[in-house]
């Protein structure tokens, strides 16, 4: 006798921009069904509408809204999905939204690294009943800070990417390099800021590359201004299918400025076509896992693109031998993600999680009602950010 179809309900900030946890809500979109879950998506601030019969909710909270306000909604919306296991991408909220989910049983997917975390993790003790983490580093983290939860509890999930198979790590041998940054075109958390100093210290260094940036954001235009006439610098735009992955595989190297980051799938994608990555020791992301095991002059001080511009110098005045076994590193390192098992990882944590005993808060009465209930969410989270953990 088959097993009966279990509902799900993923709840995530965003669904419908541009980002890891949006492409992998992207993936569940797709594979949810075939898995044999009834899912369904729920995203915070999304201000998108969803299509008739579309298996997805849109809150269109704002700045302006109300923790009162949204936990109404919250209510509203979850209870049209009560039973179901609920996966809390990027756990955003979930003090908040908790007693009135509706859950069957209770799963935070930490999308960033532990230190990103650790602030949240003590005060979501309680409230769940598995994790999902991007990296061994984190989960270790999660088991240490989190009482009560136990090694069956969490899991790593190899992060999807999905690349054509054609893509070739090897590079032609040349006299510049094209070094490439992808993903979101932002000073917060991407820090795309840095890139201006990244430049100067190329220029000072007398560095032969050229720096391509690919996506978009509200950083781009201030780019754009400062660095615009540089002929060293394009900027892509976003980009899409085919045109995506040609890109990335005309890069002989990858670089973030991140001040946070679980994955990133980007960066995955990036190496996936051979890219040498130049990445923030900002630990427990895959980046840090991976960049040392590609080279260790790649791995730089967080916070410094100085450095960055000085690891790009040392990696790209290497010989060409050397050269061609990094882009092979990089290439088997992130290929373990095209042809990895997410789907089946992913499925058989939730149906686990879903039979063990229920050892978070059930639903309804847990929280009381604070007077920050009833600020905008603008102004608590630039003076009282505190209040979002409560």
């Amino acid at each position: 006798m088959s097993e009966p179809v279990l509902k799900l309900l993923h709840v995530a900030p965003w669904a419908r921009t541009i980002g890891g946890i949006e492409a992998v809500l992207a993936r569940h979109a797709e594979v949810d069904a075939i898995l044999g879950f009834d899912s369904h998506q729920v995203s915070l601030f999304d201000k998108a509408p969803s299509l008739p019969e579309e298996p997805y909710s849109p809150q269109a909270f704002s700045w302006r809204t109300t923790p009162r306000q949204m936990r109404m909604a919250m209510a509203r919306t979850c209870a049209n999905h009560a039973g179901s296991v609920v996966v809390w991408q990027g756990a955003w909220g979930l003090p908040w939204f908790a007693d009135n989910d509706g859950s069957r049983r209770r799963i935070i997917y930490l999308h960033d690294n532990f230190a990103r975390y650790a602030p949240l993790l003590p005060h979501l003790t309680g409230l769940v009943d598995g994790v999902f983490c991007c990296s061994k580093a984190t989960a270790q983290q999660v088991l240490l800070q989190m009482p009560g939860m136990t090694s069956d509890r969490v899991a790593v999930p190899p992060l999807p990417i999905f690349p054509p198979a054609e893509l070739d790590f090897r590079r032609p041998e040349k006299r510049e390099w094209i070094v490439g940054y992808v993903g979101r075109v932002e000073r917060t958390h991407k820090r795309l800021d840095r890139l201006i100093p990244f430049m100067s210290e190329i220029n000072r260094l007398g560095i032969n590359c050229r720096v391509e940036v690919m996506g978009g954001g509200s950083l781009l235009p201030w780019l754009m201004r400062r660095l615009g006439a540089n002929p060293s610098v394009r900027f892509l735009g976003v980009q899409k299918g085919a045109n995506y992955w040609r890109v990335l595989q005309s890069w002989d190297a990858v670089v973030s400025f991140s001040d946070h980051e679980g994955g990133p799938i980007a960066l995955l994608e990036a190496m996936s076509a051979g890219a040498i990555p130049i990445y923030p020791t900002m630990m427990g992301s895959l980046g840090d896992d991976y960049t040392p095991q590609v080279d260790p002059r790649g791995y730089y001080a967080a916070g410094d693109p100085r450095a960055a511009a000085r690891a790009l110098q040392s990696l790209s005045s290497s010989p060409p031998q050397e050269v061609a076994e990094m882009h092979q590193r990089a290439h088997t390192l992130a290929w373990r993600h095209a042809v990895g098992d997410y789907e089946r990882v992913f499925s058989d944590f939730v149906h686990r999680v879903a039979k063990l005993p229920r050892i978070s808060r059930a639903p309804r009465g847990a929280r009381q009602a604070r007077l920050t209930d009833w600020l905008p969410l603008g102004l608590i989270t630039r003076l009282l950010p505190g209040a979002l953990l409560r």
